[in-house]
């Protein structure tokens, strides 16, 4: 029986080595759930600043303050 060769012997550890085993390391945890920005209430929240923004004016320009 002849020897195996060391050269096919490392190499074929090191194969094994760096395709491991499935099964042994433990599943990465779950994600966190992602926040939302708050779209709806920046939007609203201009909206309304706009319409004060608006209104002022608009009060300026009616009754002008001497």
């Amino acid at each position: 029986m002849t020897r195996p060769d060391p050269e096919h012997v490392l190499s074929a550890a090191l194969r094994a080595q760096a395709g491991g085993s499935p099964g042994t390391a433990p599943p990465p945890p779950p994600a966190p759930p992602r926040k939302r920005l708050p779209v709806v209430g920046v939007l609203l929240f201009a909206l309304l600043v706009g319409l004060l923004a608006g209104a002022i004016a608009g009060a300026l320009t009616l009754f002008p303050v001497v």
